[in-house]
């Protein structure tokens, strides 16, 4: 198998090998399970975090407010509810990055970075994009998912760096958080089984996501392929989170929003003045 080649043969940065599951193990798995684990899910949204985290303080950061998605600014707000405004800005993805170390942790894995494996997510999230690409054509005309209000009127470079922020902060509360509870109730409390449960969770987080943005018109009708949409690409991005994983789902994501802002400032450019 070409996957249970030689440790030394693959790339990888080892910090330790000491302790936690064997290494044996780590060198064993394929890339569909290898791409799942924390450690490898951190690496490969760092990238992402440290230029969202960037373009927040340097361009989205400004004496009239701030510019972001609705799911980091109710994590601000939740920071600010518990006394945390000085430093609440860049708390977000310091708790993603805890939760993702917390959850390696807890594995009690080696803590080893298999860069193979990260290089391969990148061109699989990007391959993903394409059928929701495909489907927003069909059903609003690439409607972007950032949920920012007058996210056109914003520079390239800010409307890149939100649509990155909407990838992480709206998979982090929809499906990691939201997924997660809702299981934990289905199965834990009202001992639904698996089967069950976890349709039942993905349709429910899809149905938040989706009511979570804007659908209706200025006269206040609600607009049937706005709602279509959102819900469809709220069931894929569940699909994609519990087949493939968090960070696949954050990147397929994020990506997709950074392709609607690029095609939006094509058109921009192509209108006649």
């Amino acid at each position: 198998m070409a996957e249970r080649r030689n440790q030394s043969n693959r790339p990888a940065l080892a910090f330790a090998a000491r302790g936690g599951s064997s290494l044996s193990d780590f060198v064993s798995q394929g890339y569909f399970d290898a791409s799942r684990r924390p450690l490898e899910i951190l690496f490969f949204l760092l990238p992402f975090i440290a230029l969202y985290e960037y373009e927040l303080v340097r361009v989205l950061r400004s004496p009239e407010g701030l510019v972001t998605n609705g799911a980091h600014l109710g994590i601000l707000r939740l920071f600010d509810a518990f006394g945390f405004d000085a430093a609440a800005l860049s708390l977000p993805g310091v708790l993603l990055v805890a939760i993702l170390v917390g959850w390696h942790a807890a594995q009690r894995g080696p803590w080893i970075v298999d860069l193979g494996v990260v290089g391969r997510m990148y061109l699989e999230s990007v391959a993903l994009v394409v059928p929701l690409l495909v489907l927003a054509q069909v059903a609003v005309r690439a409607l972007p998912l950032a949920g920012v209000d007058d996210f056109g009127a914003l520079p390239l470079g800010a409307r890149i760096a939100v649509s990155i922020g909407a990838g992480i902060y709206e998979e982090l509360v929809f499906r990691l958080l939201l997924i997660w509870v809702l299981l934990a109730a289905l199965v834990d409390f009202a001992k639904f089984s698996r089967r069950v449960a976890v349709p039942i969770a993905v349709g429910l987080s899809a149905l938040a996501f989706t009511v979570y943005h804007p659908l209706h018109a200025e006269d206040g009708s609600l607009i049937a392929q706005r709602f279509a949409f959102y819900l469809a690409a709220g069931v894929y991005f569940g699909v994609l989170f519990l087949l493939r994983g968090f960070g696949i789902a954050v990147a397929t994501h994020a990506l997709y929003d950074i392709a609607t802002a690029l095609l939006a400032a094509r058109a921009i450019d192509s209108a006649p003045g």
